[in-house]
Formats: C-alpha cells, structure tokens, sequence
C-alpha cells in the first residue's frame, strides 16, 4: 500500500513540475482590412441604404464577422491565428440587414489574396421580393487594394420582375484538368480550374430547370484554383456547373448533391 502511494506522490509531483514549465503566450494573429466605400451617394438610384455583414473564412479557423454601415467609409480588421495564413483558401458571404427581406444572405464565395484582382458577387438570395412582382437586391464586389486589405463597394439594383434569366444547360466539354470535388457533395463542393495566365472566370450554377442559383465572377492566378460551389440552402438533386474564363475557355459540369 505504500509502494502505491508514493508512486501516486511521484506521479503527482512530476506532473505538476510539467505543467509549471508549460508557458501559454498570446496567439499570434495576423489582419485583414476591409473598408466600405460604395460608389453612390444618398439620392442615387443605386444606393445602398442597408447594413452589410460580411462573413470571412480562412483555413480551419472560425469564421469571422463584421458590420459595415452605409454611408460611412470605416475600416474594421479580421483578426485571424498565425496557423492560417493569407495564401491559404479563403471565403466570403455577404449577408444584409434589409427592412424589407432581413435575411438576405449570400452563399460562400472565392476571396482573392492577389493585388488588384476582384471580386463580384451577384447572389439570387440578395434579391428582396415585393407583393407587386418588382424589387430590389444588391450586389458587392470586394476590391484587394494592397496585401490583406480590401474596398467593399455595395450596389442597390431595381428590376421589374426580380429574377434571374434562365441559362442554357447545354455547353462545351470542359477541359480535363477542370473537375469539382467532391461530387456527389452534401452541399459544398470546389471547382478545380488551373489556369496558366491570370484569367477572369465567371461561374453560373443552375438547377435541372436551367433556373440560375448561383452565380460571381473572380479574378484568378496562374495555377490551380478552387473555386467554391456553395448549394448548402438548395435542394437535393442535380445542377449545372458553368464556367467561362476571360480567354474564351469554357465548360459545364454535372453536380449532384445529396439530401
């Protein structure tokens, strides 16, 4: 009985002196600055007179959030651990505070890391209906300024009818290294598209009825890029991935997302 508890007492003492060694600092963060500055003012058409919330994801940290007034150009930072880094996958959902429609919110979309490069999100559910068939949404580019800092320029657009066109499912073979992972998918899934040049590439997904659910336009880099394909708000079934780059490829791809 002895034996055991002095051994106790050993175990005890060794891992207290363990633990007092272990030193916890502060974790190491690295910023990115975003700044709202829309290109209309109060009285303008195309003014947007709503708050923005964007949503940033990089890596495997948790997402991040901040609150953008309109007619206010104030920079606020996302602060995220040294473990990610700026050229690590990086994404973006846009979500407004609108009196009429308060959950208009966009899926996750490509953030470009590269200086001078953009990107346009025109999401279908940042659309707000009205009873007499008419409306409004808004759209969002996100401009990369300098290395992790960005200009957020938000756009207020009217349409009569307040939907999408519909997009031909037909389209050429897409090139064999263009490929989306995984697939089938639970809802989110990655466009694979090497590129050998800096290209702009525009992404259409539609569903079976060649109804438009998704759609952005992103600059990208020579090299592979992922692209994300976010249908985590639709139905199960199948859709239509459709790609066309600034330099005249093109493609479509089937993707099938389970229930």
């Amino acid at each position: 009985m002895k034996k055991i508890i002095l051994l106790l007492t050993f175990l005890l003492v060794c891992h207290n002196q363990l633990m007092a060694q272990i030193i916890i600092g502060p974790v190491e963060t690295y910023k990115v600055t975003f700044t709202r500055h829309d290109d209309y003012i109060p009285g303008n058409i195309a003014y947007a007179n709503t708050t923005l919330t964007l949503e940033i994801k990089t890596g495997v940290s948790a997402p991040q959030f901040n609150s953008f007034i309109p007619n206010s150009i104030t920079s606020k930072d996302y602060a995220f651990p040294s473990f990610t880094t700026s050229s690590q996958v990086t994404y973006v959902k846009a979500k407004f505070n609108d009196p009429v429609s308060p959950e208009l919110a966009s899926g996750y979309y490509p953030l470009s890391t590269v200086v001078g490069s953009h990107t346009t999100i025109s999401d279908p559910n940042m659309i707000a209906y009205q009873p007499t068939y008419s409306g409004y949404g808004y759209g969002v580019d996100i401009y990369c300024n300098a290395p992790n800092q960005y200009t957020i320029r938000v756009t207020k657009f009217l349409c009569y009818t307040c939907t999408r066109p519909t997009v031909s499912k037909n389209g050429n073979l897409q090139s064999d290294n263009t490929v989306l992972v995984p697939n089938p998918s639970m809802g989110f899934s990655e466009l694979y598209y090497t590129a050998a040049d800096k290209e702009t590439i525009s992404i259409n997904v539609v569903d079976i009825n060649g109804k438009v659910v998704r759609t952005y336009t992103t600059d990208i880099e020579a090299g592979l890029n992922k692209l994300p394909i976010d249908l985590k708000n639709s139905l199960g079934g199948t859709y239509i991935v459709q790609w066309k780059s600034s330099i005249g490829k093109n493609g479509t791809l089937k993707l099938i997302k389970n229930e």
